[in-house]
C-alpha cells in the first residue's frame, strides 16, 4: 500500500469514525455541539510561509512586485499604481503602455516574464510620510486579487505591512551557542498582545472587500503624477 493509499485510507476511517458518532448522538437523542466563533482570533497571512503568494517589497525610493504578482496576470507589462489615502491601501490597474500614467512593472527576459523594479523617489516619499515609515528600513506587504470598476485588480493594505530592519541582529543560538545573523521583522501594532484580528470582522471585511470601487482612488492624482514625473526623467 503507497503512502497515498494510507492517507486515503486514513481519511475515510476518519469519516466513518465521524458518522458512527454522530448516528450514536441521534440515537441517544444528542446533539452535536455548535460552536459559534465569536472571541476567535485569525492570525495575519504573514505570520505564516509568504512563499509563492503576491506581494509587494517597499524601500525608500523603490518598489518591486514578487514573480506571484506577475504570475497572476501573466502577459501584463504595465500597471496604474494608484494609492487611496483614506484606506491607506495601494491597488493595481493592468494597463496598456499608451496609458499616459503607465508604469513599466514586468518584462520578458530570453522569453520569460520576469518583474522589474520600479523608481521613484517622489511618490514613495509621499507613501512613507503617508505611512510614517522609517525610510533605512523595507517593507513587505502581501497582495490579493480583486473585481472591480475596471476589470481585476491587485489591493494591497498598507497597514498591514511587515517592517524589516536595516542590518541582520545578531543572536545566539540557544542549541549550539553559536552565533548567528537573522534578519528582524516587526509586525503592525495592531496585533500587539493578540494572536490576530476578530474572525467574525475578518469574515464580514472579505465579502464586502470581494469588489473594489476604484473611483475613490482618482482623488489622489499626486501620486500617479510622482510617477509621471519619474518617467519624464528618464
Amino acid at each position: 500500500m503507497t503512502e497515498v493509499d494510507k492517507r486515503q485510507e486514513l481519511s475515510l476511517r476518519e469519516v466513518e469514525l465521524i458518522r458512527e458518532l454522530a448516528q450514536i448522538r441521534k440515537e441517544r437523542s444528542e446533539e452535536l455541539e455548535f460552536e459559534k466563533f465569536d472571541g476567535y482570533e485569525l492570525p495575519p497571512r504573514t505570520q505564516f510561509s509568504m512563499v509563492k503568494k503576491p506581494a509587494v517589497s517597499i524601500k525608500y525610493g523603490e518598489m518591486t512586485f514578487n514573480m506571484a504578482c506577475i504570475r497572476l496576470f501573466e502577459g501584463i507589462k504595465y500597471i496604474l499604481p494608484i494609492v487611496n489615502t483614506a484606506k491607506k491601501r495601494m491597488a493595481l490597474i493592468m494597463c496598456p503602455e499608451e496609458d499616459s500614467a503607465s508604469v513599466e512593472w514586468a518584462r520578458q527576459k530570453n522569453g520569460v516574464w520576469v518583474n522589474k523594479s520600479i523608481s521613484s523617489l517622489e511618490f514613495l516619499e509621499k507613501m512613507f510620510r503617508m505611512m510614517n515609515w522609517n525610510r533605512e528600513c523595507r517593507y513587505k506587504v502581501l497582495g490579493r486579487v480583486a473585481n472591480s470598476d475596471q476589470g481585476l485588480v491587485m489591493l494591497f493594505d498598507l497597514e498591514e505591512a511587515i517592517m524589516f530592519t536595516p542590518q541582520p541582529q545578531e543572536f545566539t543560538d540557544p542549541m549550539t551557542g553559536e552565533v548567528k545573523k537573522k534578519q528582524v521583522k516587526f509586525f503592525p501594532d495592531i496585533y500587539k498582545g493578540r494572536i490576530g484580528r476578530s474572525y467574525n470582522d475578518y469574515v464580514a471585511t472579505h465579502q464586502m472587500s470581494m469588489f473594489e470601487n476604484i473611483v475613490s482612488y482618482q482623488g489622489d492624482e499626486q501620486a500617479q503624477a510622482a510617477i509621471m514625473a519619474e518617467k519624464m526623467k528618464k
